[in-house]
């Protein structure tokens, strides 16, 4: 798997060993495998989580476990707390759109404050998916 990362992102000039890298990681599978995959590829990169404190104790066990596991790595960590739902009544926002907008301009932030070069971001086909059908149907109220 190491070796066909690091074949997709040479073949693609998707980044270097020279780049500054910011990993967006839940806590998921997804997520935590692609740090794995950096950290063995030798990229230079840190972690950043997001708490949407949507979920309770769940939220507070996710960032506890992210953070945790950059220092396993020895990598840098950033986090953020977010009132999601309170974003998302002001804003008259699904809370599924509202975390996805939270995030991408708090890594944006991140990114430029800190000089990172990317930011990187694990999927997996059900996210692909759900983008797909939010934007076709132009429904925002589709994950709530």
């Amino acid at each position: 798997m190491l070796d066909r990362f690091i074949s997709y992102i040479h073949q693609n000039n998707l980044f270097t060993k020279k780049d500054k890298l910011l990993v967006a990681t839940s806590g998921g599978v997804d997520s935590v495998v692609l740090c794995h995959l950096c950290k063995n590829a030798g990229f230079d990169f840190a972690i950043a989580h997001c708490n949407f404190q949507l979920r309770g104790d769940a939220s507070e066990r996710d960032e506890k476990f992210v953070q945790n596991f950059a220092n396993q790595l020895q990598v840098a960590f950033y986090s953020v707390r977010f009132d999601t739902k309170q974003y998302a009544q002001e804003n008259k926002l699904s809370t599924q759109v509202a975390a996805r907008d939270l995030r991408y301009e708090w890594f944006e932030k991140i990114r430029s404050e800190n000089g990172f070069d990317f930011i990187l971001t694990a999927h997996h086909a059900d996210d692909n998916i759900e983008t797909v059908l939010m934007n076709f149907f132009g429904v925002q109220e589709l994950m709530d």
